[in-house]
């Protein structure tokens, strides 16, 4: 099955790789060298920003000899990498010539605004969608959350979390992109303790059963260390080493004796991740042309713990192309292959949280071995365009960007287990649906996703998302079910 939906697939977007896209270019054809040199690059607007950030991200350098038919290509590209970084919410390059054969660089930046002291009003279920179903207005977080993006003007990134209701956490997180002068390492701690009086127990009939208690059933230590390394702009590294300790009642390995495996009420051990990436996508927040690819490595339980013994691997890759004027086509698929797998269900999730079928929101199918296939069909229904709000005093908040989008998708899908496949009838099953959407995409990397889709077995409904359509997931720690 895994082979054919991978043939499908491939055969589906390998037109589309090699696709070139044309770009004007800002050079005066009227000079005929083939070579520029770059005599000087101005920065202007990193009023927080440090100047070396800003040049990390650019395709040249001052006194670089590039020609001239591939500086368009490079102002570009440079350009969508600063807007990545999530730093600036507009970015310009502009070019000037000193003589014939040599060009001064000008670029400007408008900054976003970098602390956000949110307060905490969330549901805790998998999905909005799932969370209007159920109704069950039990399940609120609520806290403050802080966040320094931009800390110190490197680009580094700054959590404190303090979350009550349904799901207590208490988060500290610090993440340093580069920690030498060429940009290429980089380091991230996290500490995470959690605690909860309802926690999903077991999967039945594709559906999470739960069970409550007046007093805390469940407590997860999660903390971890992570060393990223990017030899180049679009090509990243992470290695990171984790340490998870899960504590249950003894109510829990009655309802479930493989909740944390062999009838245990705790269980710690160690983890690493290999993650390589390869992203060329013209933007990560919502892409339209481009592609990403990542491959994992993840195991579970080292130094010959006894207790956990979990090694898998998984991997991601989404095509991002245009068809013509306004008519934009997106691919992804997403495998997670087990090759060493303890029976414990704490561990073991697979479609039906961070990634899912559309129209299956209120499912869950766990198990060892999946796919994932997404496809969209996307109108530009409203180009991008940017309103400015004279009565906003701020620059970092008065000028608006939005665009809006139409969307035909299809989704597939396949999940392969021996120990939840009896109570639940939608593993080992091909699962597919369809359906029709709207994307609203606007400043500060905010998407919102209004849909309606329909599934193999005929349940349909509107679903709101958040983020969008084709993967990648962002989220580099897993910390376990509800």
């Amino acid at each position: 099955m895994t082979k054919s939906i991978l043939l499908i697939f491939f055969s589906t977007i390998i037109g589309n790789i090699f696709a070139q896209n044309s770009s004007s270019n800002n050079i005066d054809a009227s000079i005929d060298t083939n070579q520029i040199i770059i005599s000087n690059i101005y920065i202007k607007g990193n009023k927080v920003t440090k100047k070396r950030i800003v040049l990390r991200e650019l395709k040249f350098k001052e006194n670089d000899t590039i020609s001239k038919n591939n500086l368009a290509k490079l102002i570009k590209r440079s350009k969508e990498n600063l807007l990545n970084i999530s730093l600036f919410n507009y970015v310009s390059i502009k070019t000037s010539f000193v003589n014939k054969s040599n060009i001064n660089i000008f670029i400007n930046l408008e900054e976003r605004w970098y602390l956000w002291p949110y307060p905490i009003f969330e549901h805790a279920d998998r999905n909005l969608s799932s969370f209007i179903h159920n109704k069950d207005w039990d399940r609120i977080n609520y806290g403050l959350f802080v966040l320094k993006n931009n800390f110190r003007g490197r680009n580094e990134i700054l959590k404190i979390k303090a979350r009550y209701g349904y799901k207590e956490q208490y988060l500290i997180n610090y993440k340093i992109p580069y920690i030498d002068k060429k940009g290429k390492n980089g380091i991230e701690t996290n500490f995470a303790y959690f605690r909860q009086k309802e926690i999903a127990f077991n999967t039945i009939n594709n559906k999470l059963q739960f069970y409550q208690s007046d007093n805390y059933i469940r407590e997860i230590i999660d903390a971890s260390v992570s060393y990223s390394y990017r030899p180049r702009w679009d090509n990243s590294h992470l290695f990171k080493l984790e340490y998870k300790n899960v504590s249950i009642t003894d109510t829990i390995t009655i309802l479930n004796s493989d909740y944390l495996g062999d009838r245990r009420d705790n269980i710690f051990y160690f983890n690493f991740v290999y993650r390589f990436t390869s992203d060329k996508r013209d933007s990560k927040v919502y892409p339209l042309k481009g592609y990403v690819y990542r491959i994992s490595a993840t195991k579970f339980g080292l130094f010959k713990n006894p207790d956990v013994n979990i090694f898998y691997l998984d991997a991601v890759y989404s095509k991002y192309c245009k068809i013509s004027n306004k008519f934009y086509f997106n691919s992804g698929l997403k495998i997670k292959k087990s090759l060493k797998n303890d029976n414990i269900y704490f561990e073991k999730q697979a479609l039906g949280y961070d990634d899912f079928l559309r129209a299956f929101e209120y499912n869950v199918i766990d198990g060892n071995d999946f796919f994932l296939f997404r496809n969209n069909f996307k109108y530009e229904l409203v180009k991008p365009r940017i309103k400015q709000y004279e009565f906003i005093p701020s620059s970092k908040f008065n000028k608006i960007h939005y665009s809006v989008y139409l969307n035909l998708f299809f989704d597939s899908g396949y999940v392969n287990d021996n120990i939840y496949d009896v109570s639940n009838t939608m593993v080992k099953e091909f699962l597919y649906s369809g359906g029709i959407g709207i994307d609203f995409v606007t400043y500060y990397d905010k998407i919102i996703r209004f849909e309606y889709s329909v599934n193999k077995f005929g349940n349909n409904g509107f679903f709101i998302h958040f983020g969008a359509p084709i993967f990648i997931n962002k989220k580099t720690t897993n910390i376990g079910r509800l």
